[in-house]
């Protein structure tokens, strides 16, 4: 005897009720992000259908926790995001913060609460789809590849940068698919071109961004670790050693040499277990001397710098490693940021002599040596040097 049209219709409706239930189910991941062999954030994340939750300890440089959630349109696009903040080290009244961001018809409304005070404005989007973004929220990166599916290699995607250098600003991203399962990513927030691998579903499995000024390398873990003990951890070792407000620290090496005054401000990168000639100084390419900004020296009086006389003032200080030794590149152009390096500035590209430490330096040091009238650069086991008189 056939079955009855409402015993015919049950397994139907059970198959469309189990498919809405997968289609709701919850995914659980995170991202582990290292420079060398110290692990500078851990992340956790759950999406369920349109929602994503997610939550990220980090230290880079400051030690932070966000807490962010954002809701997906059907097409993938942004609808809504927002995120709170804490920085357990700050002062206090500047310990939390809070962000949105709504996004409809290709209006932005933007809200950013910092202790006492407020932002919220509304801003017309130069662009068809936008997304938060933080260079050291691995999250928001995966978040940006979401939201770009579909659309065609280097069309410029919006980001909306909630923290950093240009908080609160929108720049964009060219995402480039070069072959199966890898994106190249361009934006306003980063100095060169970080590189991710995504599986069919479209997930980010590794970043690395080694093509840019931040070297830090991210990989997918399922088992994430408990990220309350992290923080614990980053905020009492932060107490200890105080906050820094750059990862490679600011500083300015000071000497008198026969009178002249001399001065050379620079930032100092910390080795971190890392292979420094030939990978984190490429061989062969200009390197800023440091990282951040342009390192600068300054004299108040005529000075000769490895046999090149130098008027008293300010010149930035490049150099080009190669396997058979490096090169010391004294540049006219001062003020800049250390990616913005320009040949035709040169005055003159001298040879460095190169000599071995007995005891390796951790963090990249420039110093005068009043004994030997001798500029040094010291890193690693590697010390370049050149007479100064």
């Amino acid at each position: 005897m056939p079955p009855t049209p409402r015993l015919a219709a049950l397994p139907v409706a059970l198959l469309l009720a189990t498919t809405a239930c997968r289609s709701q189910e919850s995914e659980t991941w995170g991202f582990v992000a290292t420079l060398g062999n110290d692990t500078t954030s851990v992340e956790r994340i759950t999406r369920r259908g349109d929602r994503i939750i997610a939550e990220a300890v980090g230290r880079s440089p400051v030690v932070v926790r966000r807490r962010w959630q954002a809701t997906l349109a059907p097409d993938g696009s942004l609808r809504r995001w927002s995120m709170d903040t804490y920085i357990p080290n700050a002062p206090a009244g500047e310990r939390e913060l809070h962000h949105e961001l709504e996004l409809n018809d290709g209006v932005a409304r933007v809200v950013r609460q910092t202790g006492k005070d407020s932002v919220d404005r509304t801003v017309r989007l130069a662009h068809a789809r936008t997304a938060p973004w933080n260079a050291f929220v691995y999250g928001t990166f995966e978040l940006l590849f979401q939201v770009a599916r579909g659309l065609p290699d280097s069309l410029p995607v919006g980001q909306y940068f909630f923290e950093g250098w240009a908080e609160g600003k929108f720049g964009y991203a060219r995402l480039r698919r070069p072959d199966n399962g890898r994106v190249d990513i361009s934006s306003t927030g980063l100095a060169g071109t970080g590189t991710a691998t995504v599986d069919e579903r479209g997930r980010m499995m590794t970043y690395s961004g080694d093509g840019t000024t931040y070297h830090q390398e991210v990989h997918r873990v399922e088992d994430v670790p408990d990220l309350a003990a992290i923080l614990e951890r980053f905020a009492a070792d932060e107490r200890k050693t105080g906050v820094q407000r750059a990862l490679s620290v600011r500083d300015t090496a000071r000497a008198v040499v026969a009178g002249a005054r001399l001065a050379v401000d620079y930032s100092r990168p910390a080795m971190r277990g890392r292979v420094l000639q030939g990978a984190l100084i490429p061989y062969d390419r200009v390197w800023r001397t440091g990282a951040n900004a342009a390192t600068q020296l300054t004299t108040d009086a005529p000075i000769t710098l490895a046999g090149v006389p130098l008027d008293s003032g300010t010149y930035t200080l490049w150099t080009l490693p190669t396997r058979n030794g490096v090169q010391l590149i004294i540049n006219r152009e001062t003020g800049h940021w250390g990616t913005g390096y320009r040949a035709s500035e040169d005055l003159r590209r001298v040879a460095m002599r190169v000599d071995t430490l007995a005891v390796p330096v951790e963090r990249f040091t420039i110093g005068v040596d009043s004994t030997s009238s001798r500029l040094f650069m010291d890193w690693g086991t590697v010390r370049w040097s050149v007479p100064v008189k």
